[in-house]
């Protein structure tokens, strides 16, 4: 059995996987919704992202920090609750004395994604 998204309105079929149809009906209101987003938040978010990357080019030293900390942690070195998310980060920051005009989130989403 396959899935595909239909109007109640209509009936007409909106989103059928180019006649293939889904096999989950979670995989079809996914993809209909990604087809159905507004693309103009597409364009701010990549503007942050390069904003994020920017200041991280600017700051090569506080990423190499980030870096081996990170490290450290995985490797199990430190104390045994530390972790590094958000919070640490944010500590991080506040030792190097750097203010971000984004949050310690974003710039955790963009780390981890280069």
């Amino acid at each position: 059995m396959r899935y595909c998204i239909v109007s109640t309105d209509t009936g007409e079929v909106l989103d059928d996987a180019q006649g293939y149809g889904y096999k989950t009906a979670q995989k079809a209101y996914a993809a209909f919704a990604y087809k159905n987003r507004d693309k103009s938040k597409d364009k701010e978010h990549l503007a942050r992202k390069r904003h994020i990357e920017q200041w991280m080019e600017q700051n090569k030293s506080f990423v190499k920090l980030m870096d081996s900390y990170a490290f450290e942690i995985a490797k199990g070195t430190m104390a045994p609750n530390d972790k590094f998310d958000a919070k640490f980060v944010r500590k991080l920051l506040r030792e190097e004395s750097l203010e971000t005009d984004f949050t310690v989130g974003e710039l955790l989403k963009v780390w981890r994604g280069r």
